[in-house]
């Protein structure tokens, strides 16, 4: 009789999800021809308009890419433990906050701040965000000024919508 130990089949466990994410992503006739190593490469930061259009509609990969971001984004802030009152909670984790800030300009635009206390390591270049309803939505981000990330979103768009959720996922890549 074998005896497993708990370590191992943790890493079987792993093992498993990822070649059942992988074949869920090969078996999609639609997704057939992106290879994992393209979907690294965008991961990674290489720009690919065909994939990025391809995330919008393909489960399997969007869940690919999902997984693929745990493993190399620079912060990673999960669901929300409770929820806010704010439409637009700020989140935090270790690291780095994100908050959104009502434009007092122009009523239909928001300012996406990112604020990094460690300004040594590298610094974002895209957000995402995944809805609790397996929504994406990606944004290249502005150089960061003295560890702050500022940009301009549309108070409509399905980001601003995304952001305002507590259930949803963020990474910073």
């Amino acid at each position: 009789m074998t005896i497993i130990k708990a370590e191992n089949l943790e890493t079987a466990k792993e093992k498993f999800a990822e070649l059942q994410q992988f074949r869920e992503l090969m078996n999609d006739r639609t997704t057939a021809a992106i290879a994992p190593s393209r979907l690294y490469a965008y991961v990674a930061g290489r720009k690919d308009d065909e994939l990025a259009q391809a995330l919008k509609t393909q489960l399997g990969l969007r869940r690919a890419y999902r997984d693929l971001l745990k493993r190399m984004s620079y912060f990673h802030m999960p669901q929300a433990l409770a929820a806010s009152t704010d439409d637009y909670p700020t989140r935090h984790c270790e690291g780095c906050v994100i908050r959104l800030q009502a434009s007092r300009a122009q009523s239909d635009q928001l300012y996406l701040i990112i604020e990094l206390s460690d300004q040594r390591g590298n610094m974002p270049q895209s957000l995402s965000v995944f809805g609790s309803d397996e929504a994406c939505e990606t944004l290249d981000l502005p150089p960061a000024r003295n560890g702050v990330i500022q940009t301009i979103i549309d108070k409509n768009s399905p980001l601003a919508r995304l952001l305002g959720d507590p259930k949803t996922e963020i990474f910073l890549r």
